[in-house]
């Protein structure tokens, strides 16, 4: 009869090897984004059904919703919708955008649906406060990712996905941060012209042609492990940028399959050269701050660095 240290011994070699051969078979692979690792699973849901390995994406994208407002666009769907990336602790900047250039009936006869994007904070308390700040306003939306530099990108997608889930119908998007000021009127009525054919396939802002940085120190570095190209396709600042709505879906589909990068605005350029639209220059869009003028004002489209002091000064002149 075997010994009980024989058997001992053969009870843990069959466990080791029983867990080793489940990892191999079960465990999912990742995709890194910053500081955050997005399992790849297959998921059946409103954005599609993965079932075949074959057919898995990149990037599922397959975080809940912690607040939404899915019934924004159900009414009547917009002329436009304003995704504006913003963070916690930036309540004064959402009310000086609220009470000035992002008030959804600023402007006459023109439906305009003004939406703040937001991951999950690591803070329970300002988690708690975003959504009592969301019961009262009725404009936030929150996915389930750490609100992280590194993850601008994910809120971006998240906005794209919002529009395409739930508001499709809309005839044009303007992403743009909670320290920019806009110029609704010049937005609306010189660029996108409401009397005008609605566009397809449109995306216009600051373009930007340029490549990586390699210098670790900077903001904007960018390994070669992650893009290798010496050359960035033409991309418009995150700054802000205006497209017609029917690139959000396609934007959104696209990054399923394109591997994440954390520059926001360079990855959706590089979603567009995959879908072959051009993002056009507007010199109206400014990504750098600019002294106040109010003629100068009055002939842009995006201002950037904009307190929300300043936010309601101008938003008022």
């Amino acid at each position: 009869m075997p010994s009980k240290v024989s058997c001992l011994y053969l009870l843990t070699v069959v466990c080791w090897a029983s867990a080793l051969w489940y990892l191999s078979v079960s465990r999912p692979s990742t995709s890194y984004v910053g500081q955050v690792a997005i399992p790849i699973k297959p998921k059946a849901g409103k954005n599609g059904t993965f079932t075949n390995i074959r057919t898995r994406s990149l990037n599922p994208h397959d975080f809940d919703y912690l607040i939404n407002e899915e019934k924004k666009c159900e009414a009547e769907p917009p002329y436009l919708v304003i995704l504006i990336s913003t963070t916690h602790k930036e309540f004064d900047a959402r009310q000086a955008i609220r009470e000035t250039w992002g008030d959804e009936s600023s402007l006459p006869d023109m439906r305009v649906v003004t939406l703040f994007l937001l991951g999950r904070s690591t803070d329970g308390v300002l988690n708690q406060m975003v959504e009592q700040e969301s019961q009262i306003f009725h404009d936030i939306v929150v996915e389930d990712f750490i609100d992280s530099y590194h993850n601008l990108t994910l809120k971006t997608l998240m906005g794209m996905r919002w529009v395409a889930t739930f508001c499709s119908k809309a005839q044009y998007v303007l992403k743009t941060d909670s320290d920019i000021f806009v110029n609704m009127e010049n937005l609306v009525f010189n660029l996108l012209k409401p009397t005008t054919k609605p566009r397809r396939r449109y995306f216009t802002g600051y373009v930007i042609n340029g490549g990586p940085i390699r210098d670790m120190r900077s903001k904007w570095y960018m390994g070669r492990d992650l893009y290798p190209d010496s050359k960035y396709p033409p991309f418009c600042s995150g700054t802000g940028y205006v497209f017609s709505a029917d690139v959000a879906e396609l934007i959104y589909q696209t990054s399923l399959h394109t591997r994440l990068l954390h520059l926001e605005d360079v990855y959706v350029g590089v979603c567009l050269r995959k879908l072959g639209i051009h993002p056009f220059q507007n010199s109206g869009f400014n990504h750098w701050k600019m002294a106040y003028s109010l003629c100068r004002y009055r002939r842009v489209v995006t201002v950037h660095q904009i307190s929300p002091r300043r936010c309601t000064a101008y938003g008022t002149t």
